[in-house]
């Protein structure tokens, strides 16, 4: 309930100032019922089709320690899907639309990164060694991440700013999140890396090349970076952190790209029928 709590706070990003408080809230109902809820149980159900660990018998064994595909990608395709068929804001392209308070960002940033500790190394579901390492991964992904990002800008802007470096922590944020449990300190760092750089990429290229107006980069930043770390998982999960890795390593990346393609089919299609009925 909690990860359905945070899965719309990112769709809306996307859309801010479009889209009417009161369609705000009967897409987001019916999403949860339409898109979430089947996601979460197909990731983490005992018999879920996309449960590697916790289902034998699996349609999709693959990993996803605390929801990239069910919250960051999910959330990621349905707002690049929302922002594209409401069109962009008044004056876009036109004006500059900056953060109104970088403070207000760099508080947002900071308690989202102490809140990603509760669900990344709380999805061990117990105060043990996973749960410490879910723990570790995670801060090496956001601030390398977070280095990265600005030093991306550094190079092919000029300088740094203080956005940047929050849009990097983010990204490593979300991009480590499939991973947390099931990678070591290396595979972190690898992660934080390209989460840095992928994900920058993708809000300063992608956007501008396909014309989307996506306020808040949810799609750059979770879409792109939810996609990227369920595939990383595949190639950087060792049986060393986690042995549920061990059991499922032949064909594990061609699993994760299947759950990535589910995981966007699902999201893409359900947001076209939700948002043209509401």
């Amino acid at each position: 309930l909690t990860f359905a709590i945070i899965t719309p706070a990112l769709i809306v990003g996307a859309i801010a100032e479009r889209m009417k408080y009161s369609a705000v809230l009967l897409f987001v109902a019916l999403r949860m019922f339409v898109v979430y809820f089947p996601l979460a149980h197909m990731v983490w159900g005992a018999d879920g089709f996309m449960a590697g660990p916790l289902n034998p018998d699996a349609g999709i064994k693959a990993l996803d320690f605390a929801g990239g595909t069910v919250v960051h990608m999910s959330s990621g395709w349905t707002a690049l899907v929302l922002c594209l068929i409401l069109g962009k804001r008044m004056g876009h392209g036109k004006e500059a639309m900056p953060p109104h308070s970088m403070v207000l960002v760099m508080v947002g940033t900071g308690m989202l990164w102490v809140g990603w500790y509760g669900f990344n190394a709380g999805s061990a579901l117990a105060a043990d060694g996973l749960a410490a390492n879910a723990f570790t991964t995670t801060t090496l992904a956001a601030a390398t991440a977070g280095f990265v990002w600005g030093m991306a800008e550094y190079v092919v802007k000029g300088k740094p700013s203080i956005l940047g470096y929050c849009s990097g922590i983010v990204a490593g944020l979300v991009v480590v999140t499939p991973a947390a449990g099931f990678v070591d300190t290396g595979g972190a760092v690898i992660i934080g890396i390209v989460a840095g750089l992928v994900p920058f990429l993708a809000c300063w290229k992608l956007k501008a090349w396909l014309g989307y107006d996506d306020a808040l980069d949810t799609f750059g930043v979770h879409g792109v970076g939810g996609t990227l770390g369920a595939l990383m998982t595949g190639f950087l999960a060792t049986p060393d952190v986690n042995s549920a890795v061990a059991d499922l390593a032949d064909g594990l990346v061609m699993a994760q790209i299947s759950a990535i393609l589910v995981t966007i089919a699902l999201s893409v299609i359900a947001t076209v029928i939700l948002a043209y009925i509401v």
